[in-house]
């Protein structure tokens, strides 16, 4: 991923056994990760495929920013979607390839730049929906990116974007975890989102906070031994426990989606009338 002037490079956190692909093909292979449904945070991410993204059977999905997706191979075998995927760095994309095959899921995988649909004609038009999950807000000249990813759609067609939302307790915490990878994104809030999609020439159809809370929505950088790593760490699992034992004891209720703390921003939407 190469991004804009404004926002630190993210590519090192990409490659094979940096950043955030710590796994091998093997152990995907072996173990494939999917969304658990049981837990509030997948419901809730489940919740706007179903309200908004109009699957239906045989519908065409893609994802953009693919590697080591957990939502392909459900989406592939709990909702009967022809699913594809792309990503920029081939490590990714073996992943997203193993993934699906150890989850018994079909599925084509691509590798190359998202945002360049030139080499790709056959996938110009080609989708009912296209989302990413973590890609956009590596981006400062994201309307133009955002333009681009319009040509992936039929006529009818939805886009979804969800970026980790870098706001209140999740900033504070991505600041104390690494200030260079708080750096490598922009920070949005879901006006932020819609502003963006709408200036790129889409329609909103929903745009909101996901989720009610998650510990590990940000990341530690530097060395394991310093005590900067260990305290981040540390808060990131006891903050998780706290709101884990607040789902139990209110059973599952007053579990607000929230700008300070909840873990994702989405946006839907679909290309606006000429």
């Amino acid at each position: 991923m190469a991004a804009g002037t404004g926002v630190r490079p993210s590519d090192a956190l990409w490659k094979e056994g940096a950043g955030y692909y710590i796994e091998s093909l093997a152990q995907v292979l072996e173990s494939p990760m999917l969304p658990d449904v049981r837990r509030l945070g997948d419901q809730r991410i489940l919740e706007i495929f179903d309200r908004h993204g109009n699957l239906a059977p045989g519908c065409r999905v893609l994802e953009l920013g693919c590697g080591r997706s957990r939502w392909l191979p459900f989406l592939a075998l709990q909702r009967q979607c022809e699913v594809s995927g792309l990503d920029n760095e081939p490590f990714a994309a073996d992943l997203a390839r193993a993934n699906l095959m150890g989850a018994g899921a079909s599925g084509r995988i691509v590798c190359g730049d998202a945002f360049d649909l030139s080499g790709r004609p056959d996938m110009r038009g080609a989708f009912d929906l296209v989302y990413s999950m973590g890609l956009l807000e590596h981006f400062d000249d994201v309307v133009d990116r955002i333009a681009a990813l319009k040509g992936y759609l039929r006529p009818g067609g939805r886009l979804l974007t969800t970026v980790p939302n870098m706001q209140g307790f999740n900033w504070l915490m991505q600041r104390l975890g690494s200030r260079d990878i708080l750096e490598m994104h922009v920070v949005y809030d879901r006006k932020r989102l819609a502003r963006a999609h709408e200036a790129a020439g889409l329609s909103t159809i929903a745009c909101g906070y996901a989720g009610f809370f998650d510990g590990y929505v940000t990341a530690t950088g530097g060395s394991p031994e310093s005590s900067r790593f260990r305290l981040h760490k540390s808060l990131s699992r006891a903050s998780n426990l706290l709101a884990e034992a607040w789902l139990v004891a209110g059973g599952g209720a007053m579990t607000p989606e929230l700008s300070w703390c909840s873990p994702h921003v989405y946006y839907v939407g679909t290309p606006a009338a000429p």
